[in-house]
């Protein structure tokens, strides 16, 4: 499962402990499961740490079918923003990016997801499309993780167990090799994950799956692409 070119930044993390731990969990998969290319289960381990910058941490890979791309949060079955899909926490995603990017300060006044996709149509938000922002972002230093790297398909979190031990070990290497490192976790699960990681610079909210503005700690009320929009360039270069 490790990928033939991952980067040699990650040689102290493949312990024999580590390599055992993962010839287990490749003992216990039964296929179908997803992601179907094996080389994306851990692609992350193809980017360099040492200038890894922002952490998006995610839980699991998309159940669907041929939906998993070893990216949390990317689903391989869009081709662009402006095509129906349903997953509600890369619209708000792109909901607070653009609120970021707009100066916008009043709840009410943030953009819908379908007038954030007009915008987008009439040239009057130039986000890079989409395959392309994921590329784009990852080039520029942002590590799209999960801490569950595969599952059964049609079952969300089916290979949660399996995979925790491996997880804890790797967020807890992070947290140590790169103490600096900016982690965004949103939702009780990814905060969760903070006394595995122990060092960092965390920001937290509310998933975005569900916003409101009844909630002190609403995701769209979030400063976490503010706050870093000196080091990464969040609508794509």
């Amino acid at each position: 499962m490790i990928p033939n070119n991952h980067h040699p930044s990650w040689d102290d993390f493949f312990t024999k402990e580590i390599y055992d731990i993962l010839k287990s969990i490749e003992c216990a998969l039964k296929h179908p499961f997803n992601p179907e290319d094996p080389e994306k289960i851990l692609r992350f381990l193809e980017l360099d740490l040492d200038v890894i910058k922002v952490i998006w941490l995610g839980q699991d890979v998309y159940p669907a079918k041929g939906a998993a791309t070893g990216r949390a949060f990317e689903v391989a079955t869009i081709d662009t923003w402006c095509q129906p899909f349903k997953q509600v926490s890369l619209k708000n995603i792109l909901r607070l990016i653009h609120k970021t990017y707009n100066d916008i300060i009043n709840y009410q006044d943030i953009y819908a997801y379908n007038r954030i996709k007009k915008a987008i149509e009439n040239n009057e938000f130039n986000i890079l499309p989409y395959q392309a922002w994921f590329d784009n972002l990852e080039k520029q230093g942002v590590m799209f993780l999960n801490t569950s790297y595969t599952c059964e398909v049609n079952k969300a979190n089916s290979h949660q167990d399996l995979w925790a031990p491996f997880s804890e070990k790797l967020l807890s290497y992070i947290g140590k090799k790169r103490p600096d490192m900016i982690w965004f976790l949103w939702g009780k699960f990814a905060q969760s994950k903070k006394a595995w990681i122990k060092q960092g610079v965390f920001y937290e909210s509310r998933h975005p799956m569900m916003c409101s503005e009844k909630y002190p700690d609403d995701f769209l009320k979030n400063p976490c692409f503010k706050e870093t929009m000196g080091i990464i360039e969040w609508l794509g270069k």
